[in-house]
């Protein structure tokens, strides 16, 4: 007999809760189920040639929970089984809603679940294991051990915690439990318990103990793509470049790595790309998906014109006049009418979190399927709007010949890097010319939200910036009809346009934290910023794709005497 634990919005599904996560529902916590294990026979499925060969793995089809998703019934399981009872302390491992010795005395009292879990960074987790803390030091006496909690004081600190055997009086303070290593004297290994699959395999990493509300618990790998018409503009550039001087190449490779070298500088190639060449070459290379391709991709079709794809993708766009003031640095902005945007949950990632610009990550991913065969994965499909602005290449390059930028841009970018080596993520080939564009788009998506009648929640951004893209897309994305009621858009006309424009970068020009924000000289540099903060620049998490990093007013304006770095002059 299946029992109902409570509903869950689909996006809830791919973010937050999603297969191998815990849940707090009304009157219990449980753990959501592997995917293939849920009841999607009548779920609608997309079958985006591009996202599909994207997310490669044998992967046929997208099943989109919010498209019918009263469809869609989600399993779950009772986890962690240890409970505990808020009036008398008792602990029980049984499937009880009520306290049983609570019950005996003629009162009801709803049992609580445990706050610990254990696991390893492989994904496998599993209750704290409080018997054998407990009888660590000697066995039980009772082969029916009873736990209860004992609480020592009211500061809820782990030290005030202890968990004491009833049977054999036994007891254990908890306040050690989370340091590292503290379990290795009861777990040896792994126990390689996989509660969202019901299954357990081999594992040899050591088990830790954390919060089971911990953010680091659960953290979901959801790759998002904007369902928009290919263009034909969609061969990697490199790939293009080399063909057109493969003749001077080959004679130059014919004659040694340095020849080859020396021509790759002549035509401008970067040396890294120098195993690449040769492959495109030796007619062996294959396009690799990745972040960056996605984008370029993307950016082929936002640049076109006037675009009308509503009844195969659902995407349309047209191009809008330039107020005069505002084109010496845009040389196009388009209105994107309607923009469907499919977010997919490829797996998830449990202590350690995922490197969120590597598509082809997806090896170090913890399963949601049950059967590594299953040719599908769960996504959602959101309807949006949009504005896209195509920054003027020229007048980039000639702000970038000014090295002046770099005194402020350097340092940012260095500790931006470190922190992803740290977490052992490669190093990203950023440029100025990003966080000007970074911190452009957040200086509009603050100032759009005022007058399009969309929450800085609902309003998102993407960059696209390397040495042949220089724009930003600030759009809507929701799972109903809030993404497209056409207020954002509506901004796009040039008679609005440009006093939001105008507004959005004369606020950049003054913080409540100034000084310290405008010369960027914070005591405590906790993330990799200029002159940015919360009174300023920040956006919200779900806006930014770049966790509010890599922000710096100082390029967009000359707001410091003596400064000559701004892009723009107002």
């Amino acid at each position: 007999m299946s029992k109902e634990f409570g509903s869950l919005r689909p996006s809830q599904l791919l973010y937050h809760f999603g297969p191998g996560s815990i849940v707090d529902m009304m009157d219990q916590s449980v753990m959501i189920m592997a995917t293939d294990l849920w009841d999607t026979r009548y779920t609608p499925q997309e079958k985006d040639e591009r996202i599909v060969r994207a997310l490669g793995n044998g992967i046929d089809h997208i099943k989109l929970l919010n498209e019918k998703p009263n469809t869609v019934k989600v399993r779950a399981r009772e986890f962690p089984k240890w409970k505990i009872c808020p009036k008398c302390n008792m602990m029980t491992n049984y499937k009880n809603k009520y306290c049983h010795f609570c019950k005996q005395e003629g009162e009801e009292v709803e049992l609580y679940p445990s706050r610990f879990v254990v696991a390893c960074n492989h994904g496998h987790i599993q209750d704290f294991p409080y018997m054998e803390w407990v009888h660590k030091n000697k066995a039980c006496t009772s082969d029916k051990p009873v736990l209860k909690l004992i609480r020592h004081g009211d500061s809820g600190s782990l030290s005030d915690l202890s968990v004491q055997c009833v049977k054999c009086k036994e007891k254990q303070s908890l306040g050690p439990i989370m340091k590292k290593g503290a379990l290795q004297s009861i777990i040896k290994k792994c126990s390689g318990e996989r509660p969202w699959i019901g299954d357990t395999e081999d594992c040899n990493e050591t088990m830790e103990t954390y919060l089971r509300g911990a953010s680091n618990i659960y953290s979901p790998a959801v790759t998002s793509f904007l369902q928009i018409p290919l263009s034909e503009q969609n061969v990697d550039p490199l790939v293009e470049a080399v063909n057109e001087n493969k003749k001077s190449l080959q004679k130059a490779r014919e004659k040694g790595e340095e020849k080859l070298s020396n021509i790759m500088e002549v035509l401008d190639f970067n040396e890294s790309d120098k195993e690449k060449i040769k492959k495109i070459l030796d007619g062996e290379y294959d396009e690799e998906i990745t972040y960056e391709s996605i984008r370029k991709q993307e950016w082929n079709t936002l640049i076109q014109g006037k675009i009308d794809d509503s009844h195969h993708t659902g995407y349309r766009s047209s191009v809008v006049d330039i107020h005069q003031e505002m084109k010496p640095y845009f040389s196009s902005i388009h209105k994107i009418e309607s923009l469907p945007e499919i977010q997919v949950l490829q797996g998830f990632t449990r202590i350690e979190y995922l490197d969120p610009f590597e598509v082809s990550e997806q090896t170090d991913l913890i399963s949601i399927m049950k059967n590594e065969n299953t040719n599908w994965l769960p996504g959602i499909r959101n309807n949006g709007e949009g504005i896209f602005f195509q920054f003027d290449e020229k007048r980039l390059k000639d702000w970038e010949r000014n090295k002046e930028h770099t005194k402020f841009t350097t340092d940012t970018i260095m500790r931006y890097n470190r922190q992803r080596d740290q977490l052992g993520y490669s190093i990203l080939p950023i440029k100025s010319r990003h966080i000007l564009l970074h911190t452009f788009s957040h200086a509009l998506i603050k100032e759009l939200a005022a007058y399009s009648g969309y929450s800085t929640t609902a309003i998102k951004e993407r960059i696209y910036c390397n040495d042949v893209m220089q724009g930003v897309l600030i759009y809507t994305a929701s799972g109903d009809s809030e993404g497209s009621l056409g207020g954002l858009i509506e901004q796009a006309d040039p008679d609005k346009l440009f006093p939001i424009f105008i507004r959005a970068l004369e606020r950049m020009m003054y913080c409540s934290s100034d000084p310290n924000c405008s010369e960027g000289q914070f005591k405590y540099h906790s993330t990799a910023n200029g002159a940015a903060c919360h009174s300023c620049s920040y956006v919200s998490e779900t806006s930014c794709e770049w966790g509010n990093q890599l922000l710096d007013r100082r390029l967009l304006l000359n707001i410091n005497p003596g400064e000559d770095v701004g892009f723009f002059n107002i």
